[in-house]
């Protein structure tokens, strides 16, 4: 039985890894409708101030189809943690019928196939995205909870980076609605995550996956938007600046 839990994870695990990477590939392939007869007003991200309501969802895409290499950094090590923590189990599951370990797949396989799921699902749907990371980020982060100790970092990890994206995808869905413009959005996707995040890394106790997951989703979000306003770049430092001061907390 435990070996066929190794295998529902492996496979699992490849599925999320394949799946994102040829929907992030498939941006290169094709021209986005948000960079159409936009110009370069920074060094990686086009001019989405004065685009259409629907530009509002950029922000959440910015995760998934990475427009720089900051970027492109953060979902490649989402991949490859969650690879190397399914490989680890295979090689060495460590307490194959501990409660523990059985308390935490389940809730990884969840968060594994919704976030494989929702940009394929919901590629043009924020809101709908914004859920399905959500059920990801929540199972992931129980996950990182019930695994404290056991050196898994790809459970906060995968949790603080679905966590990002589902902030991100709830604030597209405000600022389409409200008509907001593109630096209240990208502020409104870090500052709410950043409060959320604080609360759940002290909850999941000694692992510093979740922080770093979304400290460098927050200085990837700042590098690639800081052409835009400053508005941003304040708001990814305050996010941080938090997120900073829970880790250095779990860490110690």
């Amino acid at each position: 039985m435990s070996r066929l839990g190794d295998i529902l994870h492996g496979l699992t695990a490849a599925v999320f890894v394949i799946a994102g990477a040829i929907y992030a590939a498939a941006d290169w392939m094709s021209p986005r409708a948000v960079m159409d007869g936009s110009q370069m007003t920074g060094p990686f991200l086009p001019d989405m101030i004065d685009a259409e309501p629907i530009a509002a969802s950029a922000i959440s895409r910015l995760y998934l189809q990475p427009e720089n290499p900051l970027m492109w950094s953060l979902l490649i090590a989402v991949w490859a943690t969650v690879a190397l923590d399914a490989i680890g189990q295979w090689i060495d599951p460590g307490e194959p019928d501990g409660r523990r370990v059985l308390a935490i797949r389940p809730l990884l396989l969840v968060a594994l196939a919704a976030a494989s799921a929702a940009p394929w699902i919901f590629p043009h749907a924020p809101g709908g995205l914004a859920a399905l990371m959500a059920l990801a980020a929540t199972a992931a982060v129980l996950a990182a909870r019930r695994g404290a100790g056991r050196q898994r970092p790809a459970l906060g990890f995968l949790g603080g980076w679905a966590t990002a994206v589902t902030s991100a995808g709830l604030a597209a869905v405000i600022g389409t609605r409200f008509s907001m413009p593109m630096e209240w959005v990208a502020a409104l996707s870090i500052l709410p995550a950043t409060a959320f995040g604080m609360a759940a890394q002290l909850w999941i106790g000694q692992s510093i996956g979740y922080s770093a997951a979304l400290i460098w989703a927050f200085c990837a979000l700042a590098v690639t938007t800081m052409g835009t306003d400053p508005t941003i770049a304040l708001a990814a430092i305050l996010g941080i600046a938090g997120m900073a001061s829970v880790l250095v907390r779990a860490a110690s």
